[in-house]
């Protein structure tokens, strides 16, 4: 499948006259902001998460965007695909505009690190045939010999650097309206190969709607992102979402928050954000990392909408952050925790703002087996607590539907999340047929001839009380006896069970023996836990005490005995390029005995 249209001369109005409303694209949008209000500050990098570097104007992201435009469109780059290769930074965010104005198709990727990053790299280009990459001087210098290694050395390549010096005035509108493509958001390829998403200006426009409704969003917002720029949370959620707004966003590099965690909620305080998020696990790291004295100069009173999505939302996690910040202005109203994904654009839910958070503990054992039933945490051993993820907003349907027989669930049944919507995506790139499976979905016994398509999410969930709650991917899910298990749960127990486990090194998942399903789980140790290999099984610095404990530990919790536990060096686990384990790749990469299996030291 493919984007073409007649390129035409459409003189690069101002647009003062045209109201946001009257926006089809996200190019007129930022043209109306650059004329409107041209000197407010649109972007503002962080290099090392601390100090402030280079900040862009809305006129001067306006003009950048042109001037690369201008240099795609003398290259005759319309509608063709262009690669992204940059770290999060402002040179990004004025390539992926500048592709935009010149209605060129644009691919971001992360760069390629030695041995990481280059096998996706090879599966987005193979699939999405760019003709061109856009990149940094360093970035291309560093790059060159890892394309040669692995076959794509005949990728051409510009540094943008100077582009944007000159070339803005040669700038013409293209002929693109809402039905036309923005941009491939290649999935993160947890449980499959990656898929280019085409999410076209329309599918954008609709679901920056939806997210400046349900997070109560104005002009005057603040948003501060460390999620990584080539990822749909960071890029549409957080920078898009901000340009959408006519707000600022301010953007630190991934590299600085994992290193040093304080950064991201210092940064929160010194720029007065309003609203920043992450995944679980970024709270729970900085309950764990960040020491009370640190915290003294930290004022998060400003800190009004606090999204966490992308993984399973843990109850814990938030009681944690929101108990460990309180004291320097942290409000647990502001958790918003939220559902999405890149399919239907990147939002698909939320609560009301304000409303904070809502855990419901439900009876493990009825869910495996496809049932919503309360428990109460302190009398049911076999309960876990599910943090709701809000509703549906705007034009968006929501269904919850057997995914075996496509029939819709009745209240109270654990079924597949469906949606519909103007945000939902037009389907994957030259990928017809599994487009059609994923995202023209009909509810059996709805069926006419203007039913409406649904597109297939891959995720178990059930309403209470108003809320989505998830309970797991279908294609990672475990089933041994009979019964259901969410991979994410097991993980959960596994890391808890022995402080020598790393925090979110635990990979769960089904294999299948001559006798039956089984499960098996490997799991990464700490550098420093000091595990001695040969020491007797009752020394709990033992490799063998630390697998006891996770069978105990899983046994106890989920009625599981673990056919394999497999300890394993720190990094080892297949993980995606936003930091999703890849379970799939764990079995086979513990079927073929490739995993890097932990080493004692006497």
């Amino acid at each position: 499948m493919t984007e073409t249209s007649m390129m035409t001369h459409t003189p690069a109005s101002p647009l003062k006259d045209m109201s946001i409303g009257d926006a089809t694209t996200l190019v007129d949008l930022l043209r109306h902001r650059a004329a409107q209000h041209g000197d407010k500050r649109a972007l503002t990098f962080l290099p090392d998460g601390e100090k402030v570097g280079e900040s862009l104007t809305y006129a001067e992201l306006d003009a950048r965007a042109r001037a690369i435009a201008a240099s795609l469109q003398a290259q005759g780059m319309h509608g063709g695909r262009v690669l992204l290769i940059f770290h999060s930074g402002l040179e990004f965010a004025c390539a992926l505009l500048g592709c935009m104005y010149a209605g060129a198709i644009a691919v971001p990727i992360y760069p390629p690190k030695a041995n990481r990053n280059v096998l996706r790299l090879r599966s987005v280009y193979q699939d999405a045939t760019p003709a061109l990459a856009l990149t940094t001087a360093a970035i291309q210098q560093r790059t060159r010999p890892l394309l040669e290694e692995c076959g794509l050395d005949s990728l051409r390549m510009e540094a943008v650097e100077g582009w944007w010096q000159s070339h803005a005035d040669a700038w013409f509108r293209p002929d693109i309206d809402g039905e036309t493509l923005a941009f491939l958001q290649y999935t993160s390829g947890s449980t499959s190969n990656p898929k280019g998403v085409m999410l076209s200006h329309a599918n954008l426009l609709a679901n920056h709607r939806m997210m400046q409704e349900a997070f109560g969003h104005t002009h005057e917002c603040r948003i501060l992102t460390w999620l990584p720029l080539f990822h749909d949370m960071g890029l549409i959620g957080n920078m898009l979402q901000s340009l959408y707004l006519g707000g600022e966003c301010i953007i630190m590099p991934p590299e600085a928050f994992f290193m040093k965690p304080l950064r991201w909620l210092a940064a929160i305080s010194a720029h007065r954000a309003t609203r920043s998020g992450a995944p679980n696990f970024a709270y729970d790291l900085c309950v764990r990392k960040i020491k009370p004295e640190q915290c003294r100069a930290l004022d998060l009173s400003c800190w009004v909408t606090a999204d966490v999505a992308a993984e399973p939302v843990r109850h814990g996690t938030l009681e944690r952050f929101a108990e460990t910040f309180a004291g320097v202005g942290f409000s647990d109203t502001a958790f918003n925790p939220a559902y999405g994904l890149a399919e239907a654009s990147v939002f698909v839910s939320a609560r009301d703002k304000g409303r904070g958070f809502r855990g419901t503990a439900f009876k493990t054992a009825a869910l495996a087996c496809g049932r919503v039933e309360p428990a109460e945490t302190g009398a049911d051993s076999d309960a876990r607590i599910y943090v709701g993820c809000g509703h549906t907003w705007q034009a968006q349907e929501m269904a919850i539907v057997h995914p075996q027989s496509g029939v819709r669930c009745a209240e109270g049944e654990v079924g597949e999340v469906w949606l519909s919507g103007p945000h939902v995506a037009r389907g994957y790139w030259n990928r017809v047929e599994e487009s059609e499976r994923t995202f023209g979905a009909r509810i059996a016994g709805e069926e006419s001839s203007i039913a409406t398509r649904y597109l297939r999410t891959g995720d178990l969930g059930f309403f209470y009380q108003g809320d989505l709650h998830l309970a797991g991917r279908i294609k990672d899910i475990i089933i041994v006896a009979g019964r259901n298990h969410d991979p994410a749960d097991i993980e959960l127990t596994v890391g808890g069970c022995h402080p020598a486990i790393r925090m979110g090194g635990c990979a769960a998942f089904q294999v299948e023996t001559e006798e039956e399903s089984r499960v098996v789980i490997a799991v990464e140790l700490e550098r420093t836990s000091g595990i001695l290999g040969d020491a007797a099984p009752e020394d709990e610095n033992s490799t063998s005490a630390v697998m006891l404990a996770i069978r105990k530990c899983v046994a106890d919790h989920h009625d599981l005995a673990p056919h394999d536990v497999t300890l394993l060096k720190p990094a080892a686990l297949p993980k995606t390029s936003s930091g999703k384990i890849q379970r799939h790749a764990c079995r086979a990469a513990w079927q073929s005995g490739s995993m890097n299996a932990w080493q004692w030291t006497r």
